[in-house]
C-alpha cells in the first residue's frame, strides 16, 4: 500500500511537471503590433539640385522639422499599460531626443498611440554634394517618465522594458542654408506649374519664353555658387510664369483658364510639403485603427 501511495505521488508530480512548461512557455510577443508609422514634415522633398542634377530630400538649416511616430499596442489579455516613449537621433546627434523631453505616452492592449518630436537642424548649411544625413527611431517601453538616452536597450517582449529601433524609416535629409532652400523650393513650384500650352497667345508665349530664361539664369548662378542669385532668378522665373497664366486667363477663357487652375493647384500641392507630411502620419493613424486584430 505504501508503495502504490509513492507511485501515485510521483506521477502527480509528474504531471504537474509536464504541465509547468505549458503555462510558462507561452509565445512571447512584442509590446507593439509591428507596424509603426513614421512621418516627417517641415522638409523640401524630392527637390532637384542643379549642382549635382540629382533629387534630395531638403532641410532648411536652422530650421525645426516635425517627426511623428503612431504605434499600437499588441492584442494581449488581460490588458496592460505601456508607458511608450519615442526618441529621434540624426547622425549629427549624440544621443536620442524624445518626446518633450521624457514625457510617455500610456497605450493600452491594442490601442493607438502617437507623439510628435520637434527637431531643430543645425543652424550650418552644408550644401549641394553634401552627404545626405540619416536617423533612427527608438521606442521604449518601460516605467512612466523613462528617458531613452545614447543607446536603446535590446528586446521588445510584452510586459516587459524593451526598446525597438527602426533605422532610416524615412528619408535621408541634406541641409541647405535659407537661400540655397528657398531657391530649391521656388524652382519646385515654377517646374510643377510650368508645361501649360501658350497656343494662341502671343504675349503668354513670350512671358513664358523669359520665365525659361530666368531659370536657366538661376541654374547657371546656383553652379557657380551664387545661391542669392540664383533665388533671385528663380522667383523672376515664377514672377514671369504667373504673369503668363494671368495672360491666358484674361483671353483664353474655357477650357484655358481649366487647365491653368489644375496646375496651379498642383505647384500648391508640392508647396505644402511639411502639412503632407502630417496627413501622412493621419493616415498611418487611421490604419493601424482600422487593422484586424490579432
Amino acid at each position: 500500500m505504501q508503495t502504490r501511495k509513492i507511485v501515485i505521488a510521483s506521477l502527480s508530480l509528474l504531471i504537474v511537471g509536464l504541465a509547468l512548461p505549458a503555462v510558462s512557455l507561452l509565445p512571447a510577443n512584442a509590446f507593439h503590433n509591428g507596424t509603426i508609422a513614421v512621418t516627417v514634415g517641415g522638409i523640401l522633398r524630392n527637390a532637384q539640385d542643379p549642382a549635382t542634377a540629382g533629387s534630395v530630400n531638403a532641410a532648411q538649416a536652422g530650421s525645426t522639422i516635425t517627426v511623428n511616430f503612431v504605434i499600437q499596442g499588441s492584442n494581449f489579455t488581460p490588458t496592460y499599460q505601456r508607458n511608450v516613449t519615442f526618441g529621434f537621433k540624426g547622425d549629427w546627434m549624440n544621443s536620442y531626443q524624445n518626446v518633450s523631453g521624457s514625457a510617455t505616452t500610456p497605450v493600452q492592449s491594442n490601442q493607438v498611440g502617437s507623439g510628435t518630436i520637434s527637431v531643430s537642424i543645425p543652424a550650418a548649411g552644408q550644401g549641394p554634394g553634401s552627404p545626405a544625413h540619416t536617423w533612427t527611431v527608438a521606442i521604449w517601453d518601460g516605467p512612466a517618465n523613462a528617458f531613452v538616452g545614447v543607446s536603446c536597450p535590446s528586446g521588445d517582449a510584452e510586459k516587459a522594458p524593451a526598446c525597438v529601433t527602426v533605422n532610416n524609416p524615412g528619408p535621408a535629409l541634406t541641409f541647405y542654408t535659407a537661400d540655397q532652400f528657398n531657391g530649391l523650393q521656388n524652382r519646385q513650384l515654377f517646374t510643377t506649374t510650368s508645361g501649360f500650352s501658350t497656343s494662341g497667345n502671343p504675349t503668354a508665349a513670350g512671358q513664358v519664353a523669359q520665365a525659361n530664361s530666368e531659370l536657366a539664369l538661376g541654374d547657371n548662378s546656383w553652379r557657380n555658387g551664387d545661391y542669392a542669385g540664383a533665388k533671385g532668378h528663380y522667383q523672376n522665373a515664377l514672377n514671369d510664369l504667373n504673369a503668363a497664366e494671368q495672360s491666358l486667363v484674361n483671353l483664353g477663357g474655357g477650357s484655358a483658364n481649366a487647365t491653368i487652375v489644375q496646375s496651379l493647384l498642383q505647384g500648391v500641392g508640392y508647396a505644402m510639403f511639411g502639412f503632407g507630411g502630417l496627413l501622412g502620419g493621419i493616415g498611418g493613424f487611421f490604419y493601424l485603427r482600422r487593422k484586424p486584430k490579432a
